[in-house]
This record gives structure tokens, sequence and C-alpha cells, in this order.
């Protein structure tokens, strides 16, 4: 790849949409989503397994002197990284003569980390964590604005129940893995980022080895803040019919009761405490 790639994970509704404009306004980088990289190799490796089922009943009963062998990993892997090549190289920014990174994310890198890791040994990866009841108040407006047919008869409560396992689950996958990346792998907190944006965003950049001085610092966060990208809000101004809604981490106080809360923290199996943020 002519670029050095990189990928952007967090369950979804941490805030890897922001980190991505963020990104995306660096004038070395181009970073879009999400491809939906992961659907299409489930559906590559299922052929593989198929083709190769396909040519062991060759051997057996057609010829004894087929000299295609069944496909090995490695060739399923380097169509599969040809794939994300090709994907990737739709969102190089043209415009961008110094062009150095291309980024895409998505929320299922993170529980994909050691397929990534064979794909893109070289890239780098950024997971950003955000405070499950956060993600949960987050969605459920979310979900609400898009009245999906599938959600109208949701009650908050039996939301919560998913919303804390799944969130749960995609974030122990993903620290679970994410080590094993090496030096290649970053992890940020989307409260971080909103509470001190230009030197938390200075960490990313130099983790990814862009240019990361005060001046593009700060034109990046300019250009990616909540007031441009809700065409004025302030932030902590509430849109419900915006996907930008709010932008105010602590927004779940307002939304959750005590109980409620207790019940978040037992449902993703005492995780808001492993991270470290306040249990009420």
């Amino acid at each position: 790849m002519a670029y050095q790639p990189f990928f952007v994970t967090g369950a979804p509704k941490s805030g890897t949409t922001w980190l991505g404009k963020l990104l995306d306004a660096h004038p070395e980088i181009s970073c879009k989503g999400e491809a939906c990289i992961h659907f299409f190799g489930k559906a590559l490796i299922a052929a593989a397994n198929s083709y190769n089922e396909l040519l062991e009943r060759r051997l057996a009963n057609v010829s004894a002197s087929n000299a295609f062998s069944p496909m090995k990993e490695a060739e399923v892997m380097a169509l599969y990284r040809a794939f994300v090549e090709a994907r990737m190289a739709l969102i190089v920014d043209p415009a961008k003569t110094g062009l150095r990174f291309v980024g895409e994310k998505d929320p299922l890198h993170g529980p994909n980390f050691p397929v990534l890791k064979k794909l893109f040994p070289e890239a780098k990866y950024l997971n950003i964590i955000r405070d499950g009841r956060g993600v949960l108040v987050s969605a459920w407006h979310h979900n609400k604005r898009q009245n999906h047919p599938d959600f109208r008869h949701a009650t908050f409560d039996r939301f919560l129940d998913d919303t804390a396992q799944n969130w749960s689950g995609m974030v122990r996958r993903s620290r679970a893995t994410g080590p094993d990346l090496g030096a290649g792998y970053l992890e940020l907190r989307y409260e971080a980022l909103v509470a001190d944006t230009g030197p938390t965003f200075q960490r990313v950049l130099a983790h990814l080895g862009a240019e990361a001085s005060d001046a593009t610092v700060q034109a990046c966060v300019e250009a990616a803040s909540f007031e441009r990208l809700t065409k004025g809000r302030s932030q902590g101004q509430e849109d419900a019919s915006s996907f930008f809604r709010k932008g105010d981490p602590t927004d779940w106080r307002n939304h959750m009761s005590a109980a409620q809360v207790a019940r978040f923290e037992t449902q993703s199996g005492g995780l808001i405490r492993e991270l470290g943020y306040p249990v009420n």
C-alpha cells in the first residue's frame, strides 16, 4: 500500500465518527468509514472453504493428478488484503498532495484485531473507549431518531441490558487483543477527547507519525468542532434530530436513575468500575 494504513475502532456511539472527522481534517490524512470489510472477509473465508471442498472432491472422484491444491490461509489473506486496499484507495483525497496516511473506521475492527494484525501487521490502530452509560443514552436517542421498526416498542430498561452487555463485550475483546498489536495500538478515552481535545488529538497524531504542530492541531479541531459539525450549535445544546445530538459526555446523568446506573454496572460485569469511571 502506498500510504500508511490505520484503523479506528470503538463500540458504537463512542466517538469514532468525530475522531474520524478530526483525522480527515489533517492535510496528511484521509479517514472515512465504514467499508464493512469484515462482512466481506467472512464471506471470502466461507467461499475459500467451499472452493477447497470442491477441489478435494474433484481430486478424489475425477482426477488424482489435479495440480491445483486447496487454498492456504496465506492466499486467502492476500486476497482479503487486496480487497481492503482497493476499498481504502477509494477514500484517497487527491486534493491532499502531502497525503501519507489512509484510515478507515468500524466498530467491528476491535473484535477483529487478530485478523487485522494478519492482514496489516504494519498498520496503526486507534481504539476509543467511552463510558458505557454515555453510549447507552446516545444510542437510545440515535435509535429513536431513526425510528427503526425493531426499536419502536423497545423499553429503556431492556435496551439498557442489551447495550451494557454488547458494550462490555466489545470493549473487553478489543482490550484483550489490542496489546497484541504492539506499538501500533493506541487506546484513548472519548471523555478526554472532549475535555482536552487539542492535546489528546496531538497524542493521536504522534502515534500515527503525522505532523502534529499546534497550528495543525488547532486547524483540525476547529474544522471538526461541535459547532462546525452542527452548523452553529454550542456543545451541550441538544437537537434530538441530529446525529451530533448534544456532545455532552455526562448527559447520561440526566436520563438514568440510581437504580438504572447500578443495573448497568451489573449487566456490564463491573466494567464501569474496571475502566475507572465513577460508579454513580
